[in-house]
């Protein structure tokens, strides 16, 4: 039987348009000029609303619609989401994150720099804030001009999924644009074409990789990803190997010489460069005189020289479980900037003198030479600080360790009274074979003497921000602002799920009150989730030459100093130091060009920190995949870390792993969410899932388009585990009908 044809029009949307062109109307009047019947009446709303939506009209007062007029339009970075909505997050920081629609996205791509316009206000209804809507005018920078990303072939199509979008796009290349990529490899390409609505995204490969599983390639995709600088260039290294190996006597003159003194390093047993020494005497009257001693990388690196420049570019030492990308070549980093024993050195020293209370009383600043007496690891010291060190390989630096380790305690708990956070958060360790490929994941574990050689950074940190601010010199400060009230008022919400209330009288006690929690959740299950759900609630510490103080350390001036072999800022704070320790002093003009100097790489210096430490993380993400990737099927213990709407992670007990069990995939019930407990509840049966509760699970699939470890959940059943199967049973009312 034929189909019988619909004399139903559709809308005419040029028509809708040249009306609103030059005169606002209802919607009853637009379906009288269009001669349309009230059939039609929700289907012309839902029109007048999109179109409306993506700007090309204006909703006004009293339910018209008329010609575009020109909303509020801001500037920021485009975030985008695997469903395909995104997010402006404006450049300023007043103003809110505005969501956007996939329609409204126009070809921006993640990470961009966008224009985009405010197509709906926020509003609050019963309660519930409602975020603000936008639309992407233009995309004002790109990201990045090339994409890294996965190569592939199917039915004839060249394709590229990049690594970097979220798994939302993908690029078709040309037949003669492929430069012989083979299936499954990584590829480095040049966009030719960006996505939009209305078209295809296409791009040229420039540079194949090879297949992921092949020794590096993993992580340098990343490298490629992040655009990290990796090579330094011909003059660089030019200028790099005509520095002297050895400081000679001429750089050697009117420095304060301490070669006598029991000067010493405390670092990691596989480190390769030591920017840091420490001293520590007592004092007569009580208390101590503690000697932080770190390489004048300045004093070898002239500003404005080619080697310079490049040390900006990157900003920072980039740490990868495979290898280190310096700020600075081997002939600095590893050579005559580093504090080996039974060397001469150039250094800086800060002197101060420390009450029992942990009070800096006086504070010294000098350019020196060292002559480190001695090379010792975390390990060492700490056996030496717990007495577990035998009486015949005693350390000769016994007596210097227990009076770093006293000054050390007294520093910590001055800061601590005055609201200093001290988080625990656990890191992950990728140990490598030989061959490259990961041996295990374990926790990276914190030491008492990790501690103590935190203890005097920080305090030496301080020691030259004050100085500099007392001088009012033109530096660079690390500041960390006082969390929003926005952000204090959804961490207040989920602090509620645990039992927790945080309590703040004034702002100034914003600092005390979450010391208090950090207190009160120690060692408990929970406290790793809630010490993120800290974090991500405080703002980012970042580089300024405006000092406003320091939230998370609870200081009123720091600043970084201690590390300028692997930071750039530490080395601009040497320069501004040093000229003030041989007194120099800048004209007027000098002065306001230093400080124009600081404002813009402060800005510079902490986005590149920010891209740096995104690919740290992003490479022991990508080396906890390949580790887990050959154990399909296998069976784990573990510990339920975090519970979602949509699952809950599971951390491993026999490795630094952690992955998502869905609830989705949970075939014996429905399960919700219940947000006020943090649970996961079965709707027919009532079995529920929290935090810190033992599960036994099955890894069921590495997804690396997605970067995510997919876990089963494994029935236990006296000495037998079979993973969950079967059909979902029926539900007995709707209300447990909702699919996460």
């Amino acid at each position: 039987m034929a189909r019988k044809r619909s004399n139903r029009k559709l809308l005419d949307t040029k028509q809708i348009l040249k009306i609103l062109q030059h005169h606002a109307c209802s919607r009853r009047q637009l379906m009288e000029e269009m001669s349309l019947s009230s059939g039609y009446k929700m289907e012309l709303s839902l029109l007048l609303k999109h179109l409306a939506m993506q700007g090309k009209i204006s909703r006004l007062r009293g339910g018209l619609y008329g010609p575009r007029q020109s909303n509020k339009t801001l500037h920021g970075r485009f975030v985008q989401k695997r469903a395909g909505f995104g997010f402006v997050i404006p450049d300023d920081e007043k103003e809110s994150d505005l969501y956007i629609p996939d329609y409204l996205i126009k070809d921006a791509m993640p990470e961009d720099t966008v224009e985009v316009e405010v197509v709906v206000k926020s509003r609050t209804r019963a309660g519930d804030k409602q975020k603000r809507q936008g639309r992407i005018v233009k995309v004002l920078k790109r990201a990045r001009e090339d994409i890294v990303g996965r190569y592939r072939e199917a039915d004839g199509v060249r394709l590229i999924h990049p690594d970097s979008m979220a798994g939302i796009h993908e690029f078709l290349v040309p037949k003669d644009k492929t430069k012989k990529a083979k299936h499954g490899e990584k590829v480095v390409a040049k966009v030719l074409q960006w996505p939009h609505t209305d078209q295809e995204g296409v791009a040229a490969i420039t540079e194949v990789l090879g297949f992921e599983d092949a020794p590096g390639v993993d992580i340098t995709s990343i490298v490629k990803k992040f655009e990290l600088p990796v090579k330094f260039s011909r003059p660089a290294l030019e200028q790099a190997k005509r520095i002297a190996k050895e400081p000679d006597h001429v750089s050697m003159f009117d420095r304060l010489d301490l070669r006598g003194q029991p000067i010493v390093t405390i670092d990691g047993a596989d480190a390769r460069d030591f920017d840091d020494a420490v001293s520590c005497e007592d004092l007569p009257e009580g208390g101590w005189r503690l000697g932080v001693h770190i390489a004048d990388v300045a004093h070898y690196l002239e500003e404005g020289t080619r080697l310079d420049l490049e040390a900006r570019e990157r900003s920072t030492s980039v740490y990868l479980p495979d290898r280190v990308i310096h700020m600075l070549p081997d002939e600095l980093s590893c050579g005559v900037c580093s504090l080996v024993p039974n060397k001469d050195r150039l250094t800086v020293s800060v002197y101060m003198e420390i009450d029992e209370q942990g009070q800096i009383t006086k504070r010294e600043f000098y350019r020196s030479v060292i002559h480190s007496a001695g090379r010792l690891t975390y390990e060492e010291v700490t056996s030496v600080l717990d007495g577990k060190k035998k009486k015949n390989t005693a350390s000769p630096f016994e007596k210097e360790l227990r009076r770093l380790y006293a000054v050390s305690l007294a520093l910590r708990k001055k800061r601590n009274a005055r609201g200093s956070l001290d988080f625990d958060l656990p890191e992950p360790k990728v140990v490598l074979g030989a061959d490259g490929k990961v041996e295990t994941i374990e926790k990276r574990v914190q030491l008492e003497s990790h501690r103590l050689i935190e203890d005097c950074m920080i305090a030496a940190n301080e020691a030259v921000a004050e100085y500099l601010r007392q001088e009012d010199l033109p530096a660079i400060y690390r500041i960390h602002e006082a969390p929003s009230g926005e952000k204090l008022l959804d961490f207040e919400m989920f602090l509620k799920a645990y039992g927790y209330k945080l309590e703040i009288k004034k702002p100034s006690q914003a600092s005390q009150a979450f010391q208090r929690l950090l207190h009160a959740w120690e060692g408990k299950q929970e406290a790793a989730v809630l010490n993120i759900a800290l974090l991500r609630a405080m703002k980012l510490a970042v580089y300024s030459p405006k000092n406003i103080g320091h939230f998370g350390l609870g200081s009123e001036c720091y600043t970084h100093f201690t590390s300028p072999i692997r930071r750039y800022p530490d080395l601009i704070v040497h320069r501004v130091l040093t000229e003030k320790i041989a007194q120099v002093k800048l004209t007027g003009k000098q002065r306001n060009r230093r400080a124009a100097q600081m404002a813009q790489w402060g800005e510079v210096l902490s986005k590149l920190e920010r891209r740096a430490e995104k690919a740290e993380r992003e490479a022991v993400r990508v080396k906890q995949m390949a580790f887990m990737e050959d154990k399909l099927g296998k069976e784990f213990s573990g510990t339920i870390s975090m519970v979602t709407q949509f699952g809950f992670f599971v951390a491993l007990e026999a490795f630094f792993v952690e992955g998502l069990v869905r609830a989705a995939e949970m075939q014996d019930d429905y399960y919700q969410f219940e947000e006020s407990k943090r649970i996961l509840l079965g709707v027919n049966h009532g079995r529920r899932f929290t935090i810190g509760q033992k599960v036994k699970i099955v890894l069921k699939r590495v997804d690396r388009l997605e970067m995510q470890i997919v876990f089963g959940l494994v029935e236990t059943t006296g000495t037998t585990h079979k993973l969950r199967t079967g059909h979902r049973p029926r539900l007995a009312s709707k209300r447990g009908r909702k699919r996460f």
